[in-house]
């Protein structure tokens, strides 16, 4: 009898860091404060994201939906800000899923920003001018 191999297959994400608005944070405000700002920032988007979980997994409440999706588009426009594109879509599409009550996309989503947003952060701290 042949051996079949068996492969377990994991989503690959294209992961996009705009490393024009880490620069641009550098030149603005000097490396030691912009690499604080930038750590402030990662540390209040995976306090968040955290916090979120439960209310996003959680789909039986509509006004939770409400909040959440409201929360969801300011997490997008911080990431935004420190050049995490990707992640920042991927919150914008949780957001607008979660203003339609699309009960059917969000859970999708909201899975593909926890996994943009742990490689998101992994290539923001590889950027060799962080001494992170």
């Amino acid at each position: 009898m042949p051996m079949v191999a068996i492969t377990r297959l994991r989503p690959a994400e294209a992961i996009d860091v705009d490393c024009s608005v880490v620069a641009a944070l550098f030149c603005a405000h000097g490396p030691l404060k912009a690499e604080d700002m930038l750590m402030d920032h990662v540390a209040d988007l995976t306090d968040r994201i955290g916090f979120l979980d439960d209310s996003v997994q959680n789909l039986g409440l509509g006004p939770t939906l409400v909040r959440a999706s409201a929360e969801l588009q300011d997490l997008a426009l911080l990431a935004s800000g420190i050049g995490l594109t990707s992640l920042a879509t991927a919150l914008q599409a949780s957001s607008d899923a979660a203003r339609a009550d699309n009960r059917t996309a969000l859970p999708a989503l909201w899975d593909r920003v926890k996994r943009i947003g742990d490689q998101s952060l992994v290539l923001l701290w590889d950027i060799p001018q962080l001494r992170m």
